[in-house]
């Protein structure tokens, strides 16, 4: 029977620093360029961006819609011993000072890599050990002056006790 209650007590403990970790707010955390994102076994980075007010497209020039363009250079590190990291180039996305959320533009992200050829795919796996990038395309309005990139993903082993805190880093794009 001792033995019963003191498994149920550490069931219990886990149970608490699980929920506790989850629900506890440590604030966004914001970085810069190069810094890591750490989520589980994966880390992501923004190693540098650019905001420009046009596209090329030989031989025009393509203008966005609402002001400028932001290009993210993205990269992805697995640090696994043994596991694949899936991703797309819906991995990140951008809110500004106000909160509004902008989204990485596929059309504008080929179009840029019919220039800049940088490898864009649909989906990447980067295998156990490695890393890969892309380079993410915003179109947002010319009044965004303080922009951040964000990081989405689901929950992981490694994840479960800081409170999944790689969905609250900020990464400073200005």
């Amino acid at each position: 029977m001792g033995s019963a209650l003191l498994n149920r007590c550490i069931l219990a403990t886990f149970i608490i620093l699980f929920f506790v970790s989850c629900n506890s707010e440590k604030g966004n955390l914001v970085i810069g360029l190069k810094e890591n994102i750490h989520h589980d076994d994966f880390e992501y980075s923004v190693t540098s961006f650019r905001k420009v007010s046009d596209l090329v497209k030989l031989p025009d020039q393509i203008k966005p819609d609402s002001g400028n363009y932001y290009l993210i250079h993205f990269r992805v590190e697995n640090r696994a011993l043994r596991v694949d990291h899936k991703w797309d180039n819906a991995i990140g996305y951008i809110i500004d000072e106000n909160g509004r959320k902008y989204e990485n533009s596929k059309e504008d992200q080929i179009l840029l890599d019919s220039s800049l050829h940088f490898g864009w795919d649909e989906r990447y796996i980067t295998s156990p050990g490695n890393s890969d990038s892309t380079i993410l395309v915003f179109n947002l309005p010319v009044s965004v002056k303080n922009p951040y990139l964000l990081v989405r993903g689901g929950i992981l082993m490694g994840d479960a006790f800081n409170g999944s805190r790689f969905r609250k880093i900020k990464v400073k794009l200005f």
